[in-house]
């Protein structure tokens, strides 16, 4: 048998650092501190999936008929109540579609390597980069803005037929609940005869989040308002509200309210929100950076409206990241990242780089009516 030969040219290192995290991009999650990705990857709801122009989830939006009653051994076989039998076919089954977009980035390098451990210098760079697409994934998520612009959000809604697409930008967090969806009826993209997902709220009224105003507009009653939405967005044990994400500020006030309601110095109540995050209602409650206070959320005039503290439910159970599988079994690469060839020179300069592409796009395949948007919050008591 041979001896197998181990090359450690800069390509074949940048490869196998790259095959690394395109093998199991969970692992790699865990490593960095986006909140969304980490709970798509600790929830088991980061997926491979084969390449192709759509993924496609379906949606039942019509049952059968109602069911018939009647007494057992009755041999003229008419039900003692309503009869609802029928001949005809009345399940109707469509399909949520969401369009797989791309990103893709230079990983750089100078073209006389350091010395030292050239082992260690190229899994720093390669995983700097790695953390930095991890990160752009999600800002583009929360706020749908592009990586390195100015935080505006927007709404990325998941098909080419919706009218919220952005070309080439994956799913929003704003799209999610509020494309195609009743309450923002003044704002473009958000009435119901316009889809998302390739589904119009008008044809399948389930397919529409719980939009819920504040009692009190201070955060004061926000302990009440939070438990009455996730109860009215909770249907059954998959088809509920998971987790609930909100700005820094109203998080502390979150927390807040409920020492208040605690003796202290209560340890329990003392070490609430300790870790960044508490159970509530059955609900995790979290706060992410990149939510911020917008007039955007103001659901009801998000285009001169009030700016609005967002707190929002999203339902785990339900949400995905879709990643493309980049290689296939005979190459032994499942993972997501495609190596777009070897090392390649800039032409005018003394450096190298690794170009490098992804395809991914987040999907809703288990309802979209357990999400919910607690708006109409613009201060803090």
């Amino acid at each position: 048998m041979a001896t197998p030969a181990y090359n450690q040219t800069l390509d074949t290192l940048v490869s196998t650092a790259l095959e690394t995290y395109t093998r199991n991009p969970a692992n790699a999650l865990t490593n960095c501190g986006e909140k969304f990705l980490q709970t798509a990857a600790r929830m088991g709801r980061l997926f491979v999936v084969n390449d192709a122009e759509t993924l496609r989830h379906p949606l039942l939006i019509g049952h059968g008929e109602n069911s018939s009653l009647y007494t057992p051994d009755t041999l003229s076989g008419t039900p003692d109540g309503e009869n609802n039998l029928s001949a005809s076919a009345k399940e109707i089954l469509t399909m949520a579609m969401f369009h797989l977009v791309a990103g893709t980035r230079n990983i750089n390098f100078p073209q006389s390597q350091p010395p030292g451990n050239l082992i260690d210098y190229v899994s720093s760079v390669v995983d700097a980069n790695m953390m930095k697409v991890f990160n752009e994934e999600e800002i583009l998520f929360v706020q749908g803005d592009a990586p390195g612009s100015s935080g505006t959000l927007a709404l990325n809604a998941p098909m080419t037929t919706d009218t919220d697409y952005n070309a080439g930008y994956p799913m929003s967090l704003m799209s999610l609940l509020y494309s195609s969806s009743t309450p923002a009826a003044v704002a473009d993209g958000d009435t119901t005869n316009e889809s998302f997902a390739n589904v119009k709220v008008d044809d399948v009224p389930k397919w529409q989040p719980k939009h819920t105003a504040a009692t009190d507009t201070d955060h004061s009653t926000m302990i009440s308002d939070l438990q009455n939405i996730i109860n009215d967005s909770s249907y059954s044990g998959v088809e509920r509200p998971t987790h609930v994400y909100m700005v820094q500020e109203s998080f502390e006030k979150f927390l807040a309210l409920h020492r208040t309601l605690g003796a202290l110095p209560d340890p329990v109540q003392a070490n609430l929100g300790k870790e960044g995050s508490m159970p509530f209602g059955g609900v995790t409650v979290d706060w992410s950076r990149y939510l911020t206070r917008n007039v955007l959320w103001d659901i009801t005039d998000p285009e001169g409206g009030t700016a609005s503290y967002p707190i929002v439910g999203v339902n785990w159970n339900s949400l995905r990241l879709n990643t493309v599988r980049a290689g296939s079994p005979s190459q032994d690469n499942l993972g997501f990242i495609r190596q777009i060839g070897a090392i390649q020179t800039h032409p005018l300069l003394t450096n190298l780089f690794k170009r490098i592409e992804w395809k991914r796009q987040w999907s809703v395949d288990a309802g979209r009516r357990s999400f919910f948007s607690l708006y109409g919050n613009t201060t803090i008591a």
